[in-house]
């Protein structure tokens, strides 16, 4: 029998994807920083292909994470948490503290990028979130962007019906929730070309995620809009949450962050839960 967290299912337009800082709620202004030399060759390295799509076509998964080369050594910083990517077989991690946690944990294969879990507690590894029937690639219920996307105004669209999701207290205790509306649809808009100062190159060419969730069942309106600008080389760079207004019809910025440094050091994964 499936156990609902009833202090949860009283509350619509609740937020679960997990924020990239645990305090951060306007919008911090972007710094320029000088380009250390260090970091002359890793910038001028070619980008990888992970797989190859059609022409025309983008493969997401080399988009939303660091290359190889750059994530064997450094990880992203900026205006709040940093993110170290790690991949493993199936699945990656942005994980946004040097503990090893916490983490966002996506599960791909050759059709999708899927939302997996992320954090229940900034502070305790055991707690998690973790969309149902995510398990060992099988069963995804929440696709995020198709492997080999097209972008344009809008490109790619997913449409997603379920999007409940298991809360975890720790590792064993779990219930069931309802992310608002149940409704959310996923768009790959682009390519635009933005300059985010600090040590990425100017004019980056850059694909946007639109994760809109929370929304009615003709998917004309949606409470929350999350908002994932990726970039060939270095991945996940901007991530941006809004909220609706239903008074002005429009979105008004609830958070945002932009990671635009390249720093030294990497992580390994904590999650010690089982899978």
């Amino acid at each position: 029998m499936v156990r609902f967290c009833e202090s949860s299912l009283g509350k619509r337009g609740q937020l679960w994807r997990a924020k990239l800082g645990p305090h951060v709620i306007a919008v911090l202004p972007v710094t320029a920083a000088l380009l250390v030399a260090v970091f002359a060759s890793p910038i001028l390295a070619r980008a990888e292909t992970t797989i190859s799509c059609p022409s025309g076509m983008y493969d997401m998964l080399d988009w939303m994470t660091l290359d190889s080369d750059l994530r064997a050594t450094y990880h992203m910083e900026g205006t709040s948490n940093p993110i170290y990517t790690v991949m493993e077989s199936g699945k990656f991690y942005w994980v946004k503290g040097g503990q090893g946690y916490p983490w966002d944990i996506q599960l791909y294969n050759n059709n999708y990028i899927y939302l997996w879990i992320t954090e229940l507690s900034w502070t305790v590894p055991e707690s998690y979130k973790k969309f149902t029937n995510n398990t060992n690639l099988s069963n995804t219920n929440l696709p995020l962007v198709p492997r080999c996307a097209t972008a344009g105004t809008p490109g790619s669209t997913i449409k997603v019906t379920n999007t409940n999701y298991d809360l975890h207290t720790n590792c064993s205790n779990s219930c069931s929730v309802t992310l608002g509306l149940q409704n959310s649809i996923n768009e790959v808009w682009g390519p635009y070309y933005y300059t985010f100062g600090g040590d990425l190159p100017s004019n980056l060419k850059t694909l946007v995620i639109s994760y809109r969730y929370n929304c009615n069942g003709s998917y004309t309106v949606c409470n929350d809009k999350e908002e994932y600008y990726v970039t060939k080389r270095y991945g996940l760079v901007q991530w941006t949450h809004y909220v609706w207004i239903p008074a002005t019809s429009s979105y008004a910025q609830l958070q945002k962050t932009v990671l635009n440094k390249l720093v030294v050091g990497v992580v390994t994964p904590y999650f010690p839960c089982p899978f």
